[in-house]
């Protein structure tokens, strides 16, 4: 019989849990300062071996450069913001990947986060809206967090819950182990990152709960949507899918199941990406 693992011992793990996206928030902070210098984040990626070799994915001629630090600071002197912002914490993440279960778990997050983007920008494209695609990648890099926690600490288990169907890897079960929804605020309120991951944490699976901000309420529809065709393109099981009608979802972000499911692929060829940007972060 499992063991039942209570809130009280996740926090006790929890001052075991890295603080990379904590140190990354600080960094992204000095991004945004007129002041900004490269060379402590150079120096930064260049001590953290999964930082700098997805960096390397990005730019190549890096792991040739004499000076690989200087060849970072030119490189970061050169992309915007949002672009350093967005790799760095995606790099936080995947430096948790500690065994075959995070692996699993850090695509379908990644692959939601580009997804989440996508849909966005088609969003604004159609509907001439302002909504920031960069923000919503990270509400969908952050949203799931519990899960993977739980898959540092208890890969057994999740490997278990999560191959109850022989056919699918179908990762609603993981709740069966711990509450992720709880367990990813208390990730955020760690790492000290903006109060709205918090709530996007505790809150993403209550679609339609009368007391959210249409804003809000369109946020946690996006990652929705997201989730369910990252867990398409890898060859999961879609969540909810007895109980959450993924067309409705798709209407209240402002689409129509036409735009997501197009003749050329999901959200127009999106299969051709997917083993791309798996590379790029070493999930391949």
């Amino acid at each position: 019989m499992n063991e039942i693992i209570t809130l009280g011992r996740v926090l006790k793990l929890l001052d075991d849990l890295p603080d990379y996206p904590q140190k990354t928030n600080e960094i992204v902070k000095s991004l945004r300062n007129s002041n900004f210098e490269a060379d402590p984040v150079a120096d930064y990626i260049v001590k953290n071996k999964v930082f700098y070799n997805v960096l390397c994915n990005f730019n190549p001629d890096i792991t040739e450069s004499p000076d690989a630090k200087n060849r970072i600071v030119d490189v970061i002197s050169k992309l915007d913001v949002t672009s350093v912002r967005n790799i760095l914490f995606t790099c936080s993440l995947l430096s948790l990947n500690v065994n075959e279960m995070t692996k699993l778990l850090l695509k379908k997050i990644i692959m939601s986060s580009y997804i989440c983007k996508d849909i966005i920008e088609k969003v604004n494209f159609y509907r001439k809206s302002v909504h920031n695609p960069d923000n919503f990648f990270l509400y969908a890099l952050f949203h799931d967090i519990g899960e993977l926690f739980t898959a540092i600490y208890y890969p057994e288990r999740v490997y278990k819950e999560i191959h109850k169907d022989a056919k699918h890897i179908n990762l609603s079960y993981l709740s069966n182990i711990l509450p992720h929804n709880e367990v990813g605020y208390m990730i955020v309120k760690k790492w000290k990152l903006p109060s709205i991951f918090s709530y996007i944490c505790l809150n993403h699976n209550k679609l339609e709960y009368r007391k959210f901000t249409s804003d809000f309420i369109y946020i946690i529809n996006s990652i929705a949507v997201s989730d369910a065709l990252a867990d398409e393109l890898l060859d999961y099981e879609i969540p909810f899918t007895n109980s959450w009608d993924v067309g409705h979802s798709i209407y209240k972000i402002g689409l129509r199941e036409d735009d997501i499911y197009t003749e050329s692929g999901l959200i127009g060829s999106f299969e051709k990406k997917i083993n791309k940007i798996l590379s790029l972060f070493n999930l391949k």
